[in-house]
């Protein structure tokens, strides 16, 4: 079973998609440690950002201990609908995404950003399952294989960001645990958000899986 991990981001960019739509098991880390300047809160539309405001300032917390300041639904809406208005699919895609963003609930990041998404889960048509487990202990990529092993994985898709901290000896140690390292060949056409591709393409998913040639 191939698993894969990824911090719940704010609408997150392709890449995201790609391998959640290519793994079994989708895991959100809601336990890793907040990053300020990170995708939980924010990211870019239309290359501009667009960022949750959060209730005090945060600082070396987990991400399900962060709460977002109330009427978010609206501030984002507000801002999808000011940067999307005319794009080729707003007046289908855009109002959806709007409408179910307005009937979303959520107080704490993780609750936010993991309603959205689900909306754009379903919007693609990906299947695949998302899992919270529970707090791993482990950190680096021994907290990577502690997550795989927790949901009986036998292989872990990796980001491409990945390698920058994983290390060199990643497969070996992968292996050592009796588990396979893959990594994602995901053809990025644009960093923003999802959005982007939801509001452009009449079929998102086309780009959410190219790969780069081998």
């Amino acid at each position: 079973m191939k698993v894969t991990i990824h911090q719940p981001d704010l609408l997150p960019y392709s890449g995201f998609w790609f391998k959640m739509a290519t793994s079994d098991a989708f895991i959100l880390s809601v336990h890793d440690q907040f990053q300020k300047h990170g995708y939980q809160r924010r990211v870019t539309m239309r290359g501009t950002w667009c960022s949750h405001q959060l209730v005090g300032k945060p600082s070396m917390v987990p991400i399900n201990t962060v709460e977002v300041v109330e009427g978010w639904q609206q501030r984002l809406v507000d801002v999808i609908r000011g940067r999307y208005v005319g794009s080729r699919h707003f007046r289908t895609r855009g109002e959806e995404l709007s409408e179910r963003i307005l009937g979303s609930e959520g107080r704490l990041l993780h609750e936010v950003n993991i309603a959205m998404i689900e909306i754009v889960k379903d919007m693609l048509g990906i299947t695949t399952p998302l899992v919270v487990t529970e707090p791993p202990v482990e950190a680096g990529t021994d907290r990577l294989i502690e997550q795989v092993r927790m949901v009986g994985g036998t292989s872990y898709l990796a980001g491409p960001g990945g390698r920058a901290y994983m290390g060199d000896d990643a497969e070996a140690r992968f292996a050592r645990a009796g588990l396979e390292l893959q990594w994602s060949r995901h053809q990025v056409r644009t960093g923003d958000s999802i959005v982007n591709l939801l509001m452009d393409e009449a079929e998102p998913m086309d780009y959410v899986l190219r790969q780069v040639p081998e």
